[in-house]
């Protein structure tokens, strides 16, 4: 945001066109032989030095070029048969003030960029309705307002090759229709049927429509007035497919922000959704209905609805001495666990810690470790003329492991992350990162 994956699971999907122009379909790589299990023991978690990257940004000479991206997490998607990925984030366009919103990018190096234009996307696929700094009486009630900034983007593993869900980032910056830079959040819900080509148009209401809604509210609704930060932010999804014989389950975690009465604990949230055997129609919807019933995780049990529902953290301590954030979780092949990474900030530093599962229906996570070579210093008040924001080189950090299934990492991979000013200048990098086992 202007201001803040993920899997696909074991599916298949042939080849498809988009635009005037055939690609490889979407596939992650077959899971066989690479689950264990017995889990692993983490020896060291460890990652290298910044690595420049090439994409379409002011330095590059490229028209139309991403202001800030990336402003979410950013989601990894393998191009069957290629050495390609699509690459979905968010992000501001130079040439429209659409406000940040979900862009497209391709690779086939993991450093070198650009629009995803050749496969027949636009530059930017989906929007908010208003621009960031914009109020419109039509939408000033409206949960994505201001920004629409994609958390996770899966396909849907039940459904024909293009079907893909987005997870994403829903802000409001215009409480009683006056605009401010403090936002209420919640996370939204859509669907494509063309490969994430087009996605619902934006709709007026607190609670959107079917095809374009939150799936997590706060349990106090946004004021009328002006106030702090507020409601349940910085998404990212992992779909769980593992369990064989049991309903896929999406899980999403996400950032909670009190509000002016609230009181924080520094603690990642994480919500779930269990869906029907083909993955359509989730459990309790209606005939007609395509929305999750997610439900939070609260004081031991998935047991608090995810719109207006309570909620609390959901491992034993935070790891530094301030709060969690930017959290993801992946299933970990080689070790045979679910691993969650996360940004821990404190009040003059922050640095990528880590916590390993068996079992994401107990939440039974581990004490966060720091992962070696993350911590670094933070500025306080680097943007809006020094007014708001914290420069950090690391947020954002989506890990991911080449040649594996999106949403699945191993013992080696890269880190792709947001080095800069989270309420101004932003730059896209990565990182190498080494995960050694206990003998």
């Amino acid at each position: 945001m202007w201001g803040r994956f993920v899997t696909c699971g074991r599916f298949s999907i042939g080849l498809f066109r988009l635009g005037f122009v055939s690609a490889a379909a979407l596939i992650p790589l077959a899971l066989a032989g690479q689950e264990r299990t017995h889990p692993r023991t983490i020896a060291s978690f460890s990652v290298g030095s910044d690595q420049t990257l090439n994409y379409p940004n002011k330095s590059s000479g490229a028209s139309p070029y991403l202001l800030d991206f990336p402003d979410e997490h950013t989601t990894f998607m393998p191009l069957a048969g290629t050495n390609k990925y699509l690459v979905f984030g968010s992000s501001r366009l130079s040439n429209v003030d659409t406000g940040g919103g979900a862009v497209v990018l391709e690779t086939s190096d993991l450093t070198n960029f650009a629009f995803a234009t050749s496969l027949g996307y636009n530059s930017q696929v989906m929007a908010p309705p208003e621009p960031f700094m914009s109020c419109n009486i039509t939408f000033d009630s409206g949960f994505d307002e201001n920004y629409a900034g994609p958390g996770s983007v899966v396909q849907d593993p039940t459904l024909p090759s293009g079907n893909f869900i987005i997870f994403y980032e829903a802000e409001n910056h215009c409480p009683g229709g006056v605009n401010q830079q403090p936002y209420y959040a919640t996370v939204g819900f859509a669907r494509s049927s063309d490969y994430g080509k087009t996605w619902p148009a934006p709709v007026a209401g607190a609670l959107g429509d079917t095809a374009r809604h939150p799936v997590l509210r706060d349990v106090n609704p946004e004021p009328l007035t002006s106030h702090p930060p507020m409601g349940d932010a910085i998404p990212s999804a992992f779909v769980d497919e593992r369990q064989r014989g049991r309903r896929p389950l999406i899980y999403i975690v996400y950032g909670s922000h009190p509000g002016p009465t609230g009181t924080a604990d520094g603690l990642l949230r994480v919500a779930t959704a269990s869906l029907d055997a083909d993955f359509r129609l989730p459990i309790g919807a209606s005939e007609t209905g395509t929305q999750p019933e997610f439900f939070k995780w609260y004081n031991g049990a998935f047991s608090q609805p995810g719109v207006g529902g309570l909620d609390s953290g959901v491992t034993p301590s935070i790891g530094c001495t301030g709060h969690q954030d930017m959290g993801q979780i992946s299933y970990n092949d080689d070790l045979g666990l679910y691993l969650l990474t996360f940004v821990c900030v404190s009040k003059s530093d922050a640095a990528w810690y880590y916590s390993t599962a068996t079992d994401l229906a107990l939440q039974n996570w581990s004490v966060p470790q720091q992962i070696t070579g993350s911590a670094l210093s933070i500025t306080n008040n680097c943007g809006d003329n020094g007014t708001s924001g914290q420069q950090f080189d690391g947020w954002y950090p989506s890990f991911m492991s080449p040649g594996v299934a999106a949403g699945h990492t191993r013992l080696t991979g890269m880190v792709f992350y947001m080095n800069g000013c989270d309420t101004g200048t932003h730059e896209f990098m990565s990182r190498t990162f080494t995960i050694a086992i206990s003998k």
